[in-house]
């Protein structure tokens, strides 16, 4: 499998939203620190709503979870 910041390369690389909401999920839930990860589910967040993703509603909270939202 190719290494997630390819994949999400990719993804910009095609317009691919509803891709990218999963991958920057992903990202976050690998991330080192909270920062980084509440920076990736910032981006899954704003790409969820830009496509009406399902994820949307998990990703606010997570994000008002660590008052980021």
């Amino acid at each position: 499998m190719r290494p997630l910041d390819d994949r999400l390369l990719a993804a910009h690389a095609r317009d691919d939203r509803i891709g990218l909401v999963d991958l920057y999920t992903e990202a976050a839930d690998a991330a080192a620190s909270l920062d980084a990860a509440c920076f990736y589910l910032t981006q899954a967040y704003i790409f969820g709503l830009e496509s009406n993703h399902p994820a949307v509603p998990t990703l606010h909270a997570r994000l008002s979870k660590e008052g980021r939202v």
